[in-house]
């Protein structure tokens, strides 16, 4: 389970996972089920192609799931309310995720605390 403070964002930089091509990336679908406090928060999931310049969005609300097989994919949570959310990781192998993060935003990794510890706890 995850939780994003008000207003945060989580799966950022935009990241995907849905080809494999190891050692870059791997294929896992994800499943999202969302809950927010106060419960009548909100958030938006985000889904974005490789190659694509604009993505579409889905608004969330507390309850919601939303299956993701592929694109990038990060979330945010609507500012005043807390998002949780439970994520589970299906692959066509017993293998360790690896996560391709979107080259335009990835120098984030240098930049947002905690997230290099975040991503090695999925190998």
């Amino acid at each position: 389970m995850y939780t994003v403070g008000q207003g945060g964002w989580s799966g950022f930089p935009p990241h995907k996972h849905d080809t494999d091509r190891l050692p870059d990336e791997t294929r896992h679908d994800e499943t999202y089920n969302y809950r927010f406090r106060p419960n009548n928060g909100f958030g938006f999931q985000l889904f974005q192609q490789v190659g694509d310049k604009v993505g579409k969005s889905e608004h969330i609300v507390d309850g919601s799931t939303v299956i993701i097989d592929k694109g990038y994919h990060p979330c945010v949570v609507a500012p005043g309310y807390e998002m949780y959310y439970f994520t589970i990781l299906g692959g066509l192998s017993q293998r360790s995720l690896v996560q391709f993060f979107q080259p335009e935003h990835a120098y984030q990794l240098e930049t947002i605390p905690g997230i290099k510890d975040m991503i090695a706890k999925y190998k």
